[in-house]
Formats: C-alpha cells, sequence, structure tokens
C-alpha cells in the first residue's frame, strides 16, 4: 500500500479507535486505526485513512459506504506488511436530498483475527457561490456590458461549472 499524509486542508475528522486486544495498556496485539471527515461533501475529493499496527499474519481490509442504497467500496486491499497507513481519496456524487445519514462499514480479516465495525457519517450535497461582476456600475442605453462570472465552493475554491448564457436585454 501506498503511504500518504493526511488531508492539508482544515476539516474535522471523525476519529475511529479501536483497540483489538480489548484493553487500553501497551499491546503487541493487532490494532487499527480509521479517520474519516465526520461531514462529507459531494462533489469534492475527501479521503479515508487506516493504520493497521502489530499485525501478525496477511489480513483483507476492506472499507464500504452505504450510499444512496448502493454499497460503494472505498478500500479493498490484502496487507501483509505489520504496520501500514494509507489515505485513499474518494468523492460522492450528488444527491436527491439535502443531507443523509450514511454507514460506513470497516473489515479487517486474516486467519485468526476479524473485527467489524460499522459507524454512521453525514453526507451533505456541496453548495457552489455565483460571483458576478460587471466592469462599471451603471450603463446608458445601448451600452454593452462586460461581465464575468466565477463559481466557488463552500470553501472559496474554484469550481468549473458551466453557466447558460441569458439572451441580452432588449
Amino acid at each position: 500500500m501506498k503511504k500518504d499524509r493526511l488531508p492539508s486542508k482544515p476539516s474535522i475528522f471523525l476519529l475511529l479507535l479501536f483497540f483489538l486486544s480489548g484493553n487500553t495498556s501497551p499491546t503487541t496485539e493487532p490494532q487499527y486505526m480509521v479517520l474519516l471527515p465526520f461531514l462529507i461533501s459531494t462533489g469534492t475529493r475527501e479521503k479515508v485513512c487506516v493504520q493497521l499496527t502489530h499485525l501478525n499474519e496477511s489480513v483483507t481490509l476492506s472499507a464500504t459506504l452505504e450510499y444512496q442504497g448502493e454499497n460503494r467500496s472505498l478500500i479493498d486491499d490484502v496487507v501483509s506488511e505489520k504496520d501500514v497507513f494509507t489515505c485513499i481519496p474518494f468523492s460522492l456524487p450528488k444527491s436527491d436530498s439535502q443531507s443523509q445519514v450514511t454507514f460506513i462499514t470497516i473489515l479487517v480479516k486474516g486467519a485468526t483475527l476479524e473485527f467489524r465495525s460499522r459507524k454512521s457519517v453525514l453526507v451533505k450535497n456541496s453548495e457552489s457561490l455565483v460571483f458576478i461582476q460587471t466592469d462599471k456600475p451603471i450603463y446608458k442605453p445601448g451600452q454593452t456590458v462586460l461581465f464575468r462570472i466565477v463559481s466557488l465552493d463552500e470553501n472559496f475554491h474554484p469550481l468549473n461549472e458551466v453557466v447558460s448564457m441569458a439572451l441580452p436585454f432588449q
């Protein structure tokens, strides 16, 4: 698996920390941790990060997001290293509802090891902001209006959206 850093943009992370050994004392028992945004915006690139430690066997790692009645596989990989940290990018299409609660299921399974967890996350349609700027504040009849349109996401990052042209005023 490819090692990656945490996302650089500020976000609220849902931290899921599970100890497979069942206690919180320092141990060499297999453990895993999953990080993903608690609030996932549709149409934007998000990341799910997984850390596995103290593995003593090869395991199958899978992360599945139940979204719009479908199971979307985010991770489906075989891990043979003892310790691994990886981040996988993903994005979700816009849904009919403005926001909805969805579930992520994590499964770590090996010959002698199996752990499954299901947690809820919120998926919200991203909103875009459209700014229209003209070349001057007041026009005389018959003058040509020059303008530009800029579309930004909620974090003020530019979007590549198509804006339909309206007919000129008569």
